[in-house]
């Protein structure tokens, strides 16, 4: 698998607190600010998140173990340029 991992700030709406979106080509995630966790690692949480999601859904579907899955893989994180937001890539 392949697939990288793009995280973005959207900020609050009058109708919507702020949020991060995580999205791969597989699909999208959106989760509300985390301000309990560190302003530093919010992108990388909420890249987490997105592949926990994936995980769940292949161990529901397929029936493959959480710890066999391609999207439990560690990965980097890195700025888009333009403050674009981040990208989360697999390393191994």
């Amino acid at each position: 698998m392949s697939q990288a991992i793009v995280t973005k700030y959207i900020g609050a709406t009058n109708t919507r607190g702020s949020r991060i979106k995580a999205t791969a080509e597989r699909g999208t995630l959106s989760i509300p600010y985390p301000h309990e966790i560190n302003s530093g690692d919010v992108h990388a949480y909420a890249a987490q998140k997105l592949c926990e999601m994936f995980a769940a859904a292949d161990l529901a579907q397929y029936g493959i173990p959480i710890t066999k899955n391609p999207w439990s893989r560690s990965f980097v994180s890195g700025a888009m340029p333009g403050n674009k937001g981040e990208c989360h890539v697999f390393i191994d």
